[in-house]
């Protein structure tokens, strides 16, 4: 097993690593959609009846007169390396062996045999198919697509249109190496983007983020709690508020 990188006296700070990549992510989109009137802040809520959750940097900018172009942020450091750590599912990688194995059974035409009931064949289905769940077993032990992170569904608290995880280079070189890999194909798989900030505070891209598309109608913005204050700054018209059965009474009253 290899032994782990010791992380430099000089290991940068979550908060650097915060406003670096959120510098970089607004350089990102000026470029990529050529957008000069961009909405960026860092530390931004949600409302609270979505968690009050805070993320780490949020982009926006207008698509037009009723909806934003939504781009959420979550930084890590040293500080929060357990995070960062890739783990297995065990429940997951278990099932998907069972089933894999099951269908490999098929494949072979094993039951076709057992159909045939000549004595003991009727057995060596079932020695296939443990055979074949022992085998996947082993060989998707340290796979990818069995793995989760804590740091995936601290990104998914904070809806976009396209999502990103930020990092210092010491806190991955922290992890172990066969894992490291993992973290960034977890994070492909779930089509987030992953950006590292290296000692000299050089924002490197690994790769972007996949775009999610939302055909509501107001589109991420209505998620977070400075909804309104983005939308004027922005030129976007604000959101029109449900009617209640308490405003049509007054209304009616009104009208009376």
């Amino acid at each position: 097993m290899a032994k782990r990188k010791v992380a430099p006296k000089n290991r940068l700070e979550e908060i650097t690593v915060q406003k670096r990549a959120q510098a970089y992510l607004e350089q990102y989109y000026k470029i990529k959609h050529g957008q000069r009137h961009l909405f960026s802040n860092i530390e931004e809520r949600t409302k609270k009846k979505y968690g009050m959750k805070r993320a780490d940097g949020l982009l926006a900018y207008k698509l037009n007169k009723r909806r934003a172009y939504v781009v959420s942020m979550e930084a890590k450091s040293h500080k929060t390396l357990p995070a960062l750590r890739p783990y297995r599912v065990n429940k997951v990688w278990i099932k998907d062996s069972i089933w894999k194995s099951f269908l490999f059974t098929l494949a072979s035409g094993v039951l076709f045999l057992a159909w045939r009931q000549d004595g003991w064949l009727v057995l060596l289905p079932f020695g296939v198919w443990f055979l074949a769940f022992l085998v996947h077993l082993l060989l998707f032990k340290g796979s990818y697509k069995y793995q989760e992170m804590e740091v995936i569904h601290q990104v998914f608290q904070y809806p976009a249109n396209e999502q990103w995880l930020s990092l210092s280079e010491d806190s991955f070189d922290m992890i172990k190496e066969n894992l490291r890999m993992n973290l960034i194909k977890i994070c492909k798989a779930r089509d987030i983007g992953v950006l590292m900030v290296d000692p000299d505070l050089h924002v490197n891209m690994i790769h972007p983020p996949k775009a999610r598309k939302r055909y509501w109608f107001y589109g991420y913005l209505t998620y977070y709690h400075n909804e309104e204050a983005i939308r004027k700054h922005l030129g976007i018209n604000p959101r029109e508020k449900k009617k209640t059965k308490k405003t049509k009474k007054r209304k009616k009253k009104k009208k009376k």
